[in-house]
């Protein structure tokens, strides 16, 4: 299946969101939401939207 949604974080926006997981700062919505983008990242992990689904049991559209 083709991405649908590319996202590219730069090396600040990684650190944030990295920050938001290991503090658990914010709602658990916030923090399931920085795992995604760290998993979407085209210059990270570069996951698939339905490996992101399965994996964190949430719609492509999430």
């Amino acid at each position: 299946m083709q991405k649908k949604y590319i996202v590219r974080l730069t090396a600040e926006e990684r650190h944030q969101l990295q920050a938001v997981i290991k503090k658990l700062n914010g709602s658990s919505q916030k923090v399931r939401r920085a795992q995604i983008l760290l998993k979407a990242d085209a210059d990270g992990p570069n996951w698939t939207d339905q490996q992101i689904a399965e994996a964190f049991d949430c719609r492509t559209k999430t």
